[in-house]
């Protein structure tokens, strides 16, 4: 995973599936219909979602932009500083939250929206009615969680902080004393 090659076809073949996903249901699908997959539990409609999880900030849809480009802007430049060296699953957890970020994007600038379809409806607990998500959603929360676990429980030892070493200098040898001279000026001791 730690070739660019594959780093690249994994955020390739991710965006596909999300927008193949995306497409598919979008036009076999009117708005306000859909399809059962599990009896009370889980159904395929496609939703407008003009805000981020759970549709927050949908009345602020630059400073969404902002921060997604950000996003993007930031988990590139992490893959870039520890591709060489991080643990496969860091990496693969990049891949993800980049094909997230990206997948989204690409709706918020084609369509001004992000399309979700994928709907939990069985109540949870706590929050009732999960929010409707798409592939993306799915990506980006896969990739957050890999990220932590990496962190967690593979962090390189290599790549920790030093602890400060203590510089213990050679004590100087010890010398004799100097041999008492006698001073011109005729004061001995």
């Amino acid at each position: 995973m730690r070739k660019p090659q594959n780093f690249t076809l994994l955020v390739l073949i991710g965006i596909v599936l999300d927008h193949a996903s995306k497409f598919l249901v979008f036009t076999k699908l009117a708005p306000g219909q859909f399809v059962v997959v599990a009896d009370n539990w889980l159904e395929i409609r496609p939703e407008k979602n003009f805000g981020v999880a759970f549709s927050m900030f949908r009345n602020h849809p630059s400073f969404i932009l902002i921060v997604s480009l950000i996003a993007l802007a930031l988990i590139t430049l992490l893959y870039i500083r520890v591709w060489r060296t991080a643990h496969p699953l860091l990496v693969c957890s990049l891949g993800l939250l980049l094909v997230g970020a990206i997948g989204n994007l690409i709706d918020r600038l084609v369509f001004g929206f992000v399309r979700d379809f994928i709907d939990f409806v069985h109540p949870l607990p706590i929050v009732e009615h999960w929010a409707v998500f798409n592939v993306a959603d799915i990506c980006i929360t896969v990739g957050v969680f890999l990220f932590l676990i990496t962190e967690i429980f593979f962090k390189d030892p290599a790549h920790a902080k030093p602890t400060p070493a203590v510089e213990v200098t050679p004590a100087a040898p010890a010398s004799a004393p100097p041999a008492s001279t006698s001073s011109s000026s005729g004061n001995t001791p």
